[in-house]
């Protein structure tokens, strides 16, 4: 395989969120059209994540009204992305109409374009489990 061949994107980070930008065959991955259930519920709120520690949240803004959706999974999905480990149930998908920021108060604020993203929080390792970090 050449270097040509490999396909690159650009991910976005802050603090214990991954922002992995989704293309179509990826969102059919995470959220086919023939599927018997609902993978994924729409949630009533631009909170991503609460921090456990302070309180502090991760929170999506926008310039107009209902440009940007946040989804949660019903359940954790068992695929995920290629190379990616399965979707969690603290794991978000953001729906962005407009360019989007992403504030929190012990980071720099996120800007984002237009796009779906697959919200990641971060997992560490270490030689008995994997868990996920806290903010």
């Amino acid at each position: 395989m050449s270097t040509q061949d490999v396909k690159t994107r650009k991910a976005y980070r802050q603090g214990e969120l991954l922002f992995v930008p989704l293309d179509t065959a990826e969102m059919e991955t995470l959220n086919p059209k023939n599927a018997s259930y609902p993978r994924w519920k729409k949630l009533q709120t631009n909170v991503l994540r609460e921090g456990e520690a302070t309180g502090h949240k991760h929170e999506v803004l926008t310039q107009n009204p209902n440009m940007a959706t946040l989804l949660a999974p019903a359940a954790s999905l068992l695929e995920g992305l290629a190379n990616m480990d399965f979707v969690g149930n603290e794991d978000r998908m953001l729906v962005a109409d407009e360019p989007v920021e992403v504030v929190h108060p012990e980071h720099k604020t996120l800007r984002l374009p237009i796009g779906v993203f697959l919200v990641v929080v971060q997992r560490e390792y270490d030689e008995v489990k994997a868990r996920r970090i806290m903010d």
